[in-house]
């Protein structure tokens, strides 16, 4: 009605040209906020970065109240890698009821030492929209002897269309809920995917390659791990003891590690690159 009326009156005409014309490039890129006009905008992230740096100071569309950009289904691609694989790491996923269908949070925790790894997190989840906050929360925590020590905790969105994720990690046995390798994690394990499980779980060994606690899992599923790691990513590993009964770990040996490096290092944050820094 605003734009028949303009049309009606003649005002595209001069003196009043220029605001016309600034009317008409408002209303095109509102209108491109709403619909799937960018190219390929569902699976390059390339194509959002540079259309949020473009106009993301004139319009909203880029603030985490729009919940997620560069879809794949329902969710960012890049995401999804980043989620699953941080369940393999540090990750843990609560279900919260809902009147009609559960929902679920992805949380992490990461101690001062890590506090590098957790903050550039937080602030990829945030600017991806998948986190209400750019930074993440400072929370105490209960040690040994009462003494009280600080972690870092970020806490995604809530989401109804992550139970499959959460079905496929968690089992109950005997009313306790028990984490568990899910059997399709092998596409999820992308180069970005394990920057990141590393980046939470890796550790240098001396003199040796680089290994990733992966405590939480039973043998065969560690197994199962390193397996789609040499398959994929021609790495040599074994699974190997943690000195604790029933515990295991993932080693990827020191001939690996330069593949290993070449595979995750465009993905590792600048902090977290001392776990390579003997092969960088």
């Amino acid at each position: 009605m605003h734009i028949a009326r303009g049309l009606y009156y003649s005002s595209y005409r001069e003196p009043r040209g220029l605001v016309w014309s600034i009317g008409v490039i408002i209303l095109v890129l509102m209108m491109a906020t709403n619909t799937n006009v960018w190219p390929n905008w569902e699976y390059e992230f390339t194509a959002y970065s540079s259309s949020t740096d473009l106009f993301g100071s004139i319009l909203p569309f880029n603030k985490s109240r729009t919940k997620s950009f560069l879809r794949i289904g329902p969710h960012n691609k890049n995401i999804l890698e980043i989620i699953i694989c941080g369940m393999l790491g540090d990750f843990w996923a609560d279900k919260i009821p809902g009147k009609q269908l559960d929902s679920i949070r992805f949380n992490i925790e990461q101690g001062i030492n890590n506090s590098a790894y957790i903050h550039h997190l937080a602030l990829s989840i945030y600017e991806l929209g998948y986190s209400a906050r750019p930074i993440p929360k400072l929370v105490e925590k209960s040690g040994p002897l009462n003494i009280k020590r600080f972690n870092y905790r970020l806490t995604f969105l809530t989401f109804t269309n992550f139970l499959w994720i959460y079905d496929s990690f968690y089992k109950s046995v005997d009313g306790v809920r028990l984490k568990c390798v899910p059997f399709w994690i092998d596409e999820y394990l992308t180069p970005l995917g394990l920057a990141h499980w590393i980046m939470q779980d890796g550790s240098r060994q001396h003199g040796q390659g680089l290994n990733i606690a992966t405590n939480s899992f039973k043998y065969n599923e560690c197994e199962y791990l390193a397996k789609i790691l040499t398959k994929k990513y021609k790495f040599k590993t074994s699974v190997v003891k943690t000195g604790v009964p029933n515990q295991w770990r993932i080693s990827i040996w020191k001939e690996s590690m330069p593949l290993l490096v070449q595979t995750v290092q465009p993905y590792f944050y600048p902090e977290m690159q001392y776990k390579l820094a003997r092969f960088l």
